[in-house]
């Protein structure tokens, strides 16, 4: 039973361990990078005297998230609280 209990315990962790790995090597992109289409267009809208804000030059940022990331974003949470909570017993059943 202890086998099966540390097995169980280690399988969660190891899963926690590559979730969050994964949730913390998402794509990463600069969201304030002008392209030189949007200079260009900058120039022009300068030069005819229009209404200029920042927001319309800045490319749109991409939503790179799928079904296996939501799940997987999912499951690491799950795991995260089952591992807070078992810590938490743990911690506390030295303390007594």
């Amino acid at each position: 039973m202890k086998k099966i209990i540390k097995f169980l315990f280690l399988l969660l962790f190891f899963l926690f361990i590559l979730l969050f790995l994964n949730k913390n090597n998402m794509v990463y992109e600069n969201e304030n990078i002008l392209t030189e289409e949007a200079i260009q267009q900058f120039e022009k809208d300068l030069q005819e005297g229009k209404e200029i804000k920042a927001s319309n030059y800045i490319p749109k940022k991409k939503n790179y998230e799928n079904k296996l990331t939501r799940w997987s974003r999912k499951c690491s949470n799950v795991i995260d609280k089952m591992v807070n909570h078992l810590l938490k017993k743990l911690l506390s059943a030295i303390d007594s």
